[in-house]
């Protein structure tokens, strides 16, 4: 059986694209990973334009933001971008709150440094996360990434507070889309939506 989840994104990024345009996405791209706040501070204006009220479904005041856990359990201290980007969001009126429900107990392969063929599944990654059941449920929740490439883990991330929070709305948001399959791209900053379908092959699609 199938199941997705529409996912909302804030720029993009080209992985080997040539253009200036493309190379600076890479450079904004490694800045969000690294929970660079002056970086993802950039973005808040934009995400009040109109271009990017599609957005609002997933960063509403009435949304609690549950960010991404890492690749490996956190040490005391140690940086966790999902968690600085649902801060930042969060401070300047996106999203309700910020609860941290999803904590990752055991490491997997990073996604990023593997190649396609050997990026972990979605069971993998649910197998190694542990999902707290809120005292209070949420009535909408979004989890939130720095990137979204195939969507795996965020997928995995939504089925796991699907299970316990089923009653809630749940989608994905991510501060960057990977544009793997496009040469270069035509803008970095460039609000979008879709969705992210996994299958029981452990695999997902994310469209467009």
């Amino acid at each position: 059986m199938t199941s997705s989840y529409n996912y909302g994104t804030f720029a993009n990024y080209s992985p080997r694209g040539t253009s200036e345009l493309s190379v600076r996405s890479r450079k904004t791209c490694g800045a969000v990973k690294a929970g660079r706040v002056e970086t993802i501070v950039s973005a808040v204006e934009h995400l009040r334009s109109e271009k990017a009220a599609i957005l609002t479904p997933f960063l509403g005041i009435d949304v609690t933001l549950v960010p991404v856990p890492r690749f490996a359990p956190l040490p005391e201290g140690a940086l966790w971008p999902a968690k600085v980007i649902s801060d930042v969001l969060h401070a300047n009126g996106f999203g309700g709150e910020v609860q941290p429900y999803l904590e990752r107990v055991t490491a997997v392969r990073r996604s990023s440094q593997s190649p396609a063929a050997e990026r972990p599944l979605v069971p993998e990654h649910m197998a190694t996360i542990r999902a707290e059941r809120p005292f209070f449920v949420p009535t909408k929740i979004t989890v939130v990434d720095n990137v979204l490439t195939m969507g795996r883990t965020s997928f995995a991330c939504a089925e796991l507070i699907r299970a316990v929070c089923p009653d809630a709305e749940i989608r994905i948001f991510a501060m960057v889309r990977t544009q793997g399959l496009q040469a270069d791209i035509e803008a970095i900053v460039d609000p979008s939506v879709g969705t992210v379908t996994g299958y029981p092959s452990g695999k997902t699609h994310r469209d467009p």
